[in-house]
């Protein structure tokens, strides 16, 4: 399979994912792929992914698993699912954790991220709307920048920046050269459609995005960390192989 000199792939599981651990390890040992990007979830064990020789970034659990760091009366479990998070970056050597700003007020996730104090951090930004159609925190240039301050980094979820446009109603591609101006340290994609205000995660070429667009912006950033966040179908990373070759024929 080709490749772009200038990306490193990844895929992305959930730590109840073991069945796909090892076939994932062998992609990322030859070179196809080349990391895992790994959300620890509350519960499940470490040990399965400690020894691998593969490298590692970790994603905090999201808000279906109760994290929502601009809501003040969840800062306790926040914490306690970060500092999993973290936990697990540590053994494993991940380079980044990254972390959704959740949904509620700029103010009270700026305040909580206050509270941290780790360099791995990424800040995510997100769509405009959640899929409760809840006002999501991190869907402009302005907030994420806010949130990141001097002490974080940032991931860049193409998905969720071309969401964002469309419940603003502005030029997706405009918005995401904003968003590039902050320097993202990953780059998470997928498809999806130009009316739905929601997050979708479709394969690639299945939906509505500019891929080749997308695809030079990230080559436009030298050595690009960029997880594919799409479907699959067939439960196995035949089709993650597949996204990824249609991204780069792009």
């Amino acid at each position: 399979m080709r490749n772009s000199s200038h990306i490193r792939f990844g895929i992305k599981i959930w730590s109840g994912d073991t069945d796909l651990l090892e076939p994932a390890a062998d992609l990322i040992r030859r070179g196809i792929f080349h990391y895992l990007e790994l959300t620890p979830i509350p519960g499940t064990d470490i040990r399965p992914f400690l020894g691998r020789g593969i490298p590692y970034i970790i994603h905090a659990p999201t808000e279906q698993f109760g994290m929502n760091i601009a809501d003040p009366r969840q800062w306790k479990q926040n914490r306690a699912l970060i500092a999993t998070a973290l936990d697990w970056a540590g053994p494993l050597d991940a380079e980044f954790a990254i972390l959704h700003p959740g949904y509620g007020h700029p103010y009270d996730a700026h305040e909580f991220l206050g509270t941290l104090s780790d360099p791995r951090i990424l800040i995510e930004n997100m769509p405009g709307t959640g899929l409760s159609g809840e006002a999501m925190v991190g869907a402009s240039v302005e907030e994420v920048k806010y949130l990141m301050g001097g002490d974080f980094g940032f991931c860049l979820d193409l998905n969720h920046a071309i969401k964002a446009a469309v419940s603003q109603k502005v030029d997706y591609r405009a918005l995401i050269r904003e968003f590039i101006s902050l320097k993202p340290s990953v780059f998470h994609i997928a498809d999806g459609t130009l009316t739905n205000e929601k997050d979708e995660h479709l394969p690639i070429g299945e939906g509505e995005y500019d891929i080749a667009f997308l695809k030079c912006c990230i080559e436009g950033q030298g050595d690009a960390l960029v997880t594919l966040e799409t479907p699959r179908p067939y439960g196995s990373l035949q089709d993650d192989l597949g996204n990824r070759e249609r991204f780069l024929l792009a």
